[in-house]
């Protein structure tokens, strides 16, 4: 009588004959994938047997690892159109050194005189990186019961949810739940999303005066207008239009046109929970000019999501050898841990406006 040789089985298993490493990986994705679909009663069977390995939940991890990277690749954030990145090497807090008159022109040097000296100072804010990251279980039970599908959206909603933590430490550096934090902005208006009260935000905006007593410069790049969605046909109609009708006939240039660039904040109305979260409206300077309010804070080397396996089975007391599909000494459980290093940082606020559009 023939008897099913389940080590035979798994020997001859993709993730086990393939040249490569990532051929492997390849191999160990497409079996799971396979297995948890139920494309046939055999896929389904090794799938869950190669659970039994020390080598495939490993792999699976490393398959788990390129599609999360690959996700959050492909996302984009809200971020990266207001905030530019700011780089760490380790988890304590960085200043922004900067120079005394280091953002106006070149003083005249005459022949054979000396170079008139700048000083190096600190600038009075600092950021800093800290760990941020979430741990999936596949329980004994689950197994139990082939509910392997639930680890189907793991890496994917990881990468998403990567990106969404690097937002939410963004923005939570100038919003919460009451709306504009006031300590970043120092003033908080009041005035409604109107084309007047725009218009005078805007000039209020251009006039301030940087650490060195200067206009502060956008280098002609159009200031953000950040909205919540329920502020975005009010606030497209205000600055996207060239001209504008009067009475059907003659038209007029619209003074707003080209001075904004429009951007609609979903992960506003995620973390401002006011009664004002739909009427709330800010200016944040160009990401790329010298008065960027925000930052995005990343660390060297870790750069993306990263994943890990989990899976100390323990000892029997007779020596017995337990296999890895039995999960974990302290709760029976496969865990994959992802986890993403990020923040977000308050820069120079004289690049920043607020209004909660409460007043006419």
């Amino acid at each position: 009588m023939n008897v099913l040789n389940t080590g035979d089985i798994l020997a001859k298993e993709g993730f086990r004959i393939a040249p490569t490493v990532r051929a492997r990986i390849l191999e160990a994705a497409k079996l799971f994938n396979e297995g948890v679909a139920g494309k046939s009663a055999a896929a389904e069977f090794r799938m869950k047997e190669a659970f039994s390995t020390s080598d495939f939940p490993l792999l699976l991890g490393a398959a788990f690892q390129v599609e999360a990277r690959d996700r959050y690749q492909e996302t984009t954030p809200e971020w990266q159109t207001i905030a530019p990145e700011k780089k760490v090497v380790d988890f304590r807090p960085a200043k922004v050194i900067d120079v005394n008159g280091g953002r106006d022109a070149f003083e005249d040097v005459a022949e054979g005189e000396e170079y008139k000296g700048r000083s190096l100072t600190e600038a009075e804010f600092t950021f800093k990186a800290g760990k941020t990251g979430n741990a999936f279980g596949l329980t004994f039970e689950a197994r139990k019961n082939n509910q392997y599908y639930q680890l189907l959206d793991f890496p994917g909603r990881f990468g998403t949810s990567a990106r969404a933590t690097e937002d939410a430490k963004v923005f939570g550096t100038f919003v919460d739940v009451n709306g504009p934090i006031t300590s970043f902005f120092g003033t908080v208006a009041n005035k409604t999303l109107t084309d007047v009260n725009l218009l005078a935000a805007y000039k209020t905006f251009v006039s301030r005066k940087n650490a060195d007593g200067l206009p502060i410069n956008f280098g002609g790049r159009p200031i953000n207008l950040v909205v919540p969605p329920a502020l975005q046909f009010e606030a497209e109609a205000l600055v996207n239009e060239p001209v504008v009708s009067a009475g059907g006939t003659a038209t007029k240039k619209n003074p707003l046109f080209g001075k904004f660039n429009v951007v609609v904040s979903w992960r506003l109305a995620v973390i401002d929970q006011s009664a004002n979260v739909n009427t709330t409206w800010y200016l944040f300077a160009p990401k790329e000019s010298d008065f960027a309010a925000l930052g995005k804070v990343t660390m060297v080397g870790e750069e993306t999501v990263d994943i890990r396996v989990k899976r100390d089975q323990g000892e029997r007391p007779d020596g017995g050898a337990i296999g890895i599909e039995e999960g974990s000494f302290n709760d029976d459980t496969i865990w994959y841990r992802g986890r993403h290093i990020t923040g977000g940082a308050k820069l120079d606020t004289t690049g920043a406006y607020a209004s909660t559009g409460t007043t006419a």
